[in-house]
Formats: C-alpha cells, structure tokens, sequence
C-alpha cells in the first residue's frame, strides 16, 4: 500500500479542529442559555478535548510521516 497523501492528514486535522471548536460553542451556549442539546455541556467539552487530541495526532502523524521526530 502506497503512502496516504500529505492533504488526506491535515484536512482530518482541520476537520476534527472544527468539530471541537463547535462542540465548545454548543457547550458555551448551553451554558449560558442553561439548556440541554441532546447531551450536557460537560459532554461537549469532552468530545472538543478528544476532537482536538485526534487533530494533533494527524499533525504529529504527518510529521512523522515527513521524517521529522515528534518524540
């Protein structure tokens, strides 16, 4: 299998770095509004932590990737 192109990574870490920056706004809208959406805030905020931990991995992926020492 040939090497997944370097655009396949970042738009993943652009697309979970969204996903957690709309989760924080539902939970800071929730929050404020004191409504639920479907699930707590506190849930939310826990999907952004995990969202935007999957996108550092697609960056550090990528980098390794390119040859580039991550840890």
């Amino acid at each position: 299998m040939g090497r997944v192109p370097t655009t396949l990574y970042l738009w993943i870490s652009r697309l979970a770095g969204f996903v957690g920056i709309a989760c924080i706004i539902v939970a800071v809208v929730a929050a404020v509004t004191d409504s639920v959406w479907y699930a707590e805030g506190r849930t939310y905020v826990q999907i952004a932590i995990a969202a935007f931990l999957f996108a550092i991995w697609a960056v550090l992926y990528e980098l390794r990737d390119r040859g580039i020492k991550t840890g």
